[in-house]
């Protein structure tokens, strides 16, 4: 959720409860958080949506993967064998496919050593050097891409697996 979008996790972790959500558990303080439920992707998504704006007083967009499409994320992973530092390996999760034009720029020059693989709805990305000083990570968050983005490192999409597992 970001920083500026501070919510402590018992109040998420209550939020989801109240909306039919069970064996709730959130990771640290993030703003992510795995359950189980019966409501579908747009309603759970409207419903998540709709509780934050009342408690945070403003518009907070969510992205929702279901554990299938967690599993896939992980099981095609494109740097597995060159991706050495799990948090130098980041995936940025998008509500909308990008289109060919929004990823232009990333496509106008040569990122090495750093690489970037472009898959649905995610974009995997490889910082060796780590992301302080990155001109790929720079370029990412320049994108001006449709709907909601978020970005997470190895560590903590193996963590959400993990929880759901």
């Amino acid at each position: 959720m970001g920083t500026k979008n501070s919510l402590p996790m018992a109040e998420l972790r209550a939020m989801l409860a109240q909306l039919g959500c069970v064996d709730v558990k959130t990771y640290v303080q993030s703003g992510n958080a795995v359950f189980a439920t019966k409501l579908g992707v747009a309603a759970l998504t409207k419903g998540i949506e709709d509780a934050l704006e009342q408690y945070m007083g403003r518009p907070i967009a969510t992205t929702l993967r279901t554990l299938k499409q967690l599993q896939a994320i992980v099981d095609g992973n494109p740097f597995a064998d060159v991706a050495t530092n799990p948090s130098f390996l980041c995936v940025t999760f998008l509500s909308d496919a990008p289109t060919k034009a929004e990823l232009a720029p990333l496509h106008a020059q040569d990122w090495g050593p750093e690489l970037f693989q472009v898959a649905g709805k995610e974009i995997y990305s490889w910082y060796p050097n780590g992301q302080g000083k990155s001109a790929l990570a720079g370029a990412l968050g320049k994108l001006a891409l449709r709907g909601t983005v978020t970005t997470r490192n190895w560590n903590t999409v193996l963590k959400l697996l993990a929880l759901l597992g």
